[in-house]
């Protein structure tokens, strides 16, 4: 997740999707686990009177992951963001951090997987999660809470099966719900999983 890219389309279905789930299953928290990376190319702005970047409270307001804790109310589930910064190099010390995040939320609850472009077996860049990674989140979870995960389109064919096969190898080959819109961000789904009893 970057925070230029807040806000945007993708977001509508992410948290409209969630939101849903809270509603039906009467999740008392979400935690997004952000996965942070830089914003790339800051936006600089031209004119006669020199160039500037933009104003902080600007950015604060429309470019703040953190800002989605505001949909909190008091019926419905408490919204938290681990807004930490990720890289491919600390990927064990953020999930770590992560993971105790997780540990301290009201439950039952959805801690939400939200890389930039979701799952990848063998990832070279901070851009996505590994099946490793998803499996140890799911580890963590208890009976009742749901492990969600936001997938950008692959250049593949059958990208959403494919991903959606190797999310729910990672939760154990437990029954995944797949979110989708066909008339929103058509290039995003999310897998959703339970966690049962042992």
């Amino acid at each position: 997740m970057r925070n230029q890219w807040y806000a945007d389309h993708r977001d509508l279905v992410k948290w409209g999707s969630l939101l849903h789930l809270a509603a039906v299953y009467h999740l008392r928290s979400i935690l997004q686990i952000a996965f942070l990376t830089p914003d790339n190319n800051p936006i600089v702005i031209h004119s006669e009177l020199g160039d500037i970047g933009v104003d902080p409270r600007v950015l604060c307001h429309f470019r703040n992951v953190r800002r989605i804790s505001e949909l909190t109310h008091d019926h419905g589930p408490r919204i938290q963001v681990f807004p930490e910064p990720f890289t491919a190099h600390s990927r064990q010390e953020y999930q770590d951090a992560a993971l105790a995040a997780a540990h301290a939320v009201a439950r039952p609850t959805a801690i939400f997987l939200d890389p930039d472009t979701g799952l990848a077996e063998k990832p070279s860049s901070s851009k996505h999660v590994t099946s490793r990674e998803v499996a140890a989140f799911w580890s963590a979870l208890q009976v009742s809470d749901w492990l969600v995960l936001y997938q950008h389109a692959a250049r593949e064919t059958g990208w959403p099966e494919a991903r959606r096969e190797s999310f729910a190898h990672a939760v154990g080959g437990a029954s995944v719900i797949t979110f989708r819109s066909s008339n929103g961000a058509r290039d995003v789904v999310l897998f959703a999983a339970v966690r049962g009893a042992a």
